[in-house]
């Protein structure tokens, strides 16, 4: 991945952090944490917030997604809560633990 994209995905996850209180990690997942990405690709990353409700989850979405728009259109903001990211049962959550690369959150 280059350092631009690196530096788009830094630059969001600061923003999200001043607009979602309960933002705790960031996975990049996806083609891009496997390194077999394409122009087109897009830019998965796992937002984890605490205690997100699954009532709560499609919303916290939209918003992410509106604002994932001012900086890369391909990226692909996808709000796991803290509590099913640890979750054994969750496909979605292995595949995060497995192949996903932590970022840092710099909480403002």
């Amino acid at each position: 991945m280059d350092q631009k994209i690196n530096n788009t995905i830094e630059l969001y996850l600061s923003k999200v952090s001043q607009v979602e209180p309960g933002l705790v990690g960031a996975y990049l997942f996806g083609s891009y944490a496997k390194d077999n990405f394409r122009d087109e690709s897009d830019i998965d990353i796992a937002l984890i917030i605490d205690h997100l409700l699954d009532t709560e989850r499609f919303d916290t979405q939209v918003r992410l997604m509106l604002l994932a728009s001012e900086f890369d259109s391909r990226i692909e903001p996808h709000p796991i809560s803290s509590e099913d990211l640890s979750s054994i049962s969750n496909p979605f959550a292995a595949e995060i633990r497995k192949t996903g690369v932590e970022y840092k959150i710099n909480v403002i």
